[in-house]
């Protein structure tokens, strides 16, 4: 992994970090979805990229 996909998930934690905060601060239950949704995309992304290096 280079130095610049690292830098890349950084931010791109952080930018999910910061909508879910966010989120949660208008209400705690939208923080609880939003941060859900981030982690199912975040799930089926790898398993796409896994399955496209297996294949």
């Amino acid at each position: 992994m280079s130095k610049t996909d690292k830098l890349t998930m950084l931010v791109g934690l952080a930018g999910a970090a910061a909508v879910t905060t966010g989120a949660a601060l208008l209400h705690s239950a939208a923080g609880w979805i939003v941060g859900g949704g981030f982690a199912l995309v975040w799930s089926f992304m790898t398993a796409r990229a896994a399955a496209g290096r297996a294949g």
